[in-house]
């Protein structure tokens, strides 16, 4: 045996999974086959600013602790941030309409949606009937349009859930695991009875403190941190083809090397993993090579701040489905982060895709540069001349359906008995979140 882990991907659940060897002092190496580590954390300088700008996930979760604990551990404690206070917007029918305070897109007070302007007066009508309803308790898991629709009714799930939910996923809301998705409405429809009633409790039992965390300079200077401090032992541009058994342990091997592991951590996306366990542990393979998954883009532009036609005071907006756009999202990051205001430009993330809509998929991607421009005209009236930035995320976000966490339990019951020393993390398994994810390959590491 040779008391080595092997951590196959250099995403932040395999980085997470490194750091938790480094700090018990155990023999590791971290496999990834990108020129670069940190996956879907990237960053970078950006025309048209004096900072560097996130590519793609720009905060966390502040109330799961794991990704603020690991950020204190590599001295980014101090660099800890909180997005300005103001909410954000919807575009629905040619207008930004203020979000509602609510859990997770699920509103909580029917008068304040009335005076938003999202929904119609019959929506309203349904809202009102859906949340005071006596509806049995969630029993195990379903998708959130499964429980959401009863519970809010179908123009305010349309209108407000989904675009939260689905937006952030790429995915749809109808199709998506709300154990997995949304635990929080999960929760508060297991409680059964008028789903307005656990609503307020969620929110009254709610810690005090920020909901989201970010670091200034951006969320690469926690990849930076980790490379760092992993040092030598991580190996980039080296692609995993093949895992062998070698008596009790492992043999891994890249186009490169071969390396003997008593343990092995594959962190890869579901296809990949699938792909190196197939051999050995056929059904778990099965499973995580039918995970579907989302593609999507993310353009960043730069402007100056009186080139817009709205003040933009929220983080941004999202678009519902039949709005007739093809963006999903608009993140003002220069609002809703200090560190990206220099008081003179505006830095606005625009975001493409859904798994029932990949059209800029089939699009030259200038296309999609000037679409999405054109739609910056129609809902903030942005004019004159930008810069941008393309950030394109093919097959990026694994999409949970009802039962997922079940089907985790038995890929880590098949690992068990067919390939014990195999772990697998991340994505693909338990959330997607960056919490869930360095909470998964810390976990992954400890055993």
């Amino acid at each position: 045996m040779t008391d080595r882990t092997v951590i196959v991907g250099g995403g932040i659940t395999g980085l997470a999974a490194a750091h938790e060897l480094h700090t018990q002092g155990r023999e590791f190496v971290v496999l990834e086959a990108d020129p670069r580590a940190g996956g879907k954390i990237a960053g970078g300088p950006m025309a048209g600013v004096a900072f560097d700008v996130d590519m793609a996930a720009d905060g966390f979760l502040a109330r799961e602790p794991e990704m603020t604990d690991l950020c204190v551990e590599l001295g980014l404690g101090d660099s800890l941030t909180s997005p300005r206070p103001g909410g954000a917007f919807l575009w629905v029918d040619g207008a930004l309409r203020r979000i509602p305070p609510g859990v997770l897109g699920a509103p909580l007070d029917p008068d304040v949606v009335a005076d938003a302007g999202i929904v119609s007066d019959a929506g309203v009508a349904a809202l009102r009937a859906a949340l005071a309803a006596d509806l049995p308790a969630l029993d195990g898991d379903a998708t959130v349009g499964e429980v959401l629709r009863p519970r809010v009714g179908d123009e305010v799930f349309e209108r407000m859930v989904d675009p939260l939910l689905g937006g952030i996923n790429a995915g749809n809301a109808d199709e998506m695991s709300i154990r997995t998705g949304a635990a929080a409405l999960a929760n508060a429809a297991s409680k059964g009875g008028p789903f307005i009633d656990a609503l307020r409790t969620h929110v009254a039992a709610a810690t005090p403190g920020p909901v989201f965390h970010g670091i200034e300079g951006g969320s690469q200077r926690i990849i930076d941190a980790l490379t760092y401090e992993i040092g030598d032992r991580l190996h980039v541009g080296e692609a995993v083809f093949d895992i062998e058994p070698t008596g009790g342990s492992w043999t891994v091997r890249t186009d490169d090397a071969a390396y003997d592991a008593d343990r092995v951590i594959l962190t890869t996306p579901g296809w990949i993993s699938a792909s190196l366990l197939a051999p050995y542990a056929p059904e778990a393979a099965a499973v995580l090579a039918g995970l579907q998954y989302s593609d999507a883009v993310l353009v960043t532009f730069v402007a100056q701040r009186d080139q817009l036609g709205h003040e933009l005071d929220g983080a941004g907006f999202l678009v519902p489905r039949g709005q007739d756009l093809l963006m999903t999202a608009t993140s003002v990051s220069s609002y809703k982060w200090a560190h990206y205001d220099d008081g003179e430009h505006v830095v606005l993330r625009v975001s493409a895709g859904r798994t029932d809509d990949r059209r800029w998929v089939d699009m030259p991607i200038d296309d999609v540069v000037t679409h999405l421009r054109s739609e910056l005209e129609i809902t903030i009236g942005l004019t004159g001349d930008v810069t941008h930035r393309v950030s394109e995320w093919p097959r990026c976000l694994p999409q949970y359906r009802a039962g997922h966490l079940d089907r985790c339990d038995q890929i880590d019951e098949w690992l068990a008995r067919d390939t014990p020393g195999i772990t697998v993390a991340g994505a693909s398994m338990r959330g997607l979140g960056l919490p869930a994810c360095v909470r998964q390959g810390r976990s992954a590491a400890s055993r």
